[in-house]
């Protein structure tokens, strides 16, 4: 028995089917709120700053970023279909995301060079992102930091999971003996 089949089957004293069933019925109710994504316009789409390399625009809460499996309205199918891009392709605008119900500032890559050069900024981590967040109930640290790698939930795009060490692992295409 690898450590894996005993993560699969218990997961803190909760068995895999009670496991699967909660996650299922919390997958459902992403999906139902994802299929509320707002469609936006061009002319609800917020421009901050433009130029030939990139568009950077207003994200409102409530508008998923990018498209998922059902292909909810989303704010890079709007911006593409609005001001479009060097390769023709939406996905080729997405340097990076913000979650559906969160609103800031995201930044769109128009050129091919833009986007290599904003996602490798990003995978650099030389670009630097804050975030504010309205919290009910009770902190008890002033502040802190989340220091964990997230990756891209290939099983339910868009949305994002914490990346393990076993994960990382397969991304790199290594194995773990016994």
């Amino acid at each position: 028995t690898t450590a894996s089949t005993s993560l699969q089957s218990t997961v803190e004293g909760v068995s895999a089917t009670d496991f699967n069933s909660k996650l299922e019925a919390q997958l459902e109710k992403m999906a139902s709120k994802d299929a509320s994504s707002t469609a936006l316009s061009k002319e609800d789409i917020k421009v901050i700053f433009e130029d030939e390399h990139i568009i950077v625009v207003d994200k409102p809460a409530g508008v998923l970023c990018v498209p998922n499996k059902a292909n909810d309205p989303s704010l890079s199918q709007a911006v593409f279909d609005a001001y479009g891009n060097e390769s023709n392709r939406a996905d080729k605008m997405v340097v990076h995301r913000l979650g559906m119900d969160t609103s800031g500032v995201v930044v769109f890559a128009r050129t091919d060079a833009a986007l290599k050069g904003m996602n490798t900024a990003f995978r650099n981590r030389s670009v630097t992102r804050s975030y504010e967040a309205l919290v009910c109930g009770s902190i008890e640290e002033a502040e802190g930091v989340i220091n964990m790698p997230l990756m891209r939930d290939a099983a339910y795009p868009p949305y994002m999971r914490v990346s393990t060490d076993d994960q990382q692992r397969a991304l790199m295409g290594l194995t773990v003996e016994d």
